[in-house]
């Protein structure tokens, strides 16, 4: 076998080696985050079911503006500000 290919096969060698050892690293690193990441998909998925749904948000709206009018005034002011601020970012972000 000629030196240099014999050279580069070493080097391949190392390579798969150090490749190897790396992905077991980002493994474990990954394992710590599993938890919080199946619970983030979990609320992900709740929400996309509540989104999905109108009738069950406006029903639920509804039931909470009857049942404690002065909670759902004070909320509806905060949500109407967080979405006229989301409004006004995203204008800027596209100016």
């Amino acid at each position: 076998m000629n030196p240099r290919l014999a050279t580069v096969e070493f080097k391949r060698a190392r390579l798969l080696e150090r490749a190897a050892r790396e992905r077991e690293g980002v493994a474990l690193a990954l394992q710590t985050w599993a938890q919080p990441l199946a619970f983030v998909d979990r609320c992900i998925g709740a929400v996309r079911y509540v989104v999905s749904r109108p009738p069950l948000v406006a029903g639920a709206a509804l039931l909470f503006a009857v049942l404690r009018p002065r909670s759902a005034i004070k909320w509806a002011r905060r949500a109407w500000g967080i979405w006229q601020g989301y409004r006004w970012l995203t204008r800027k972000i596209a100016a």
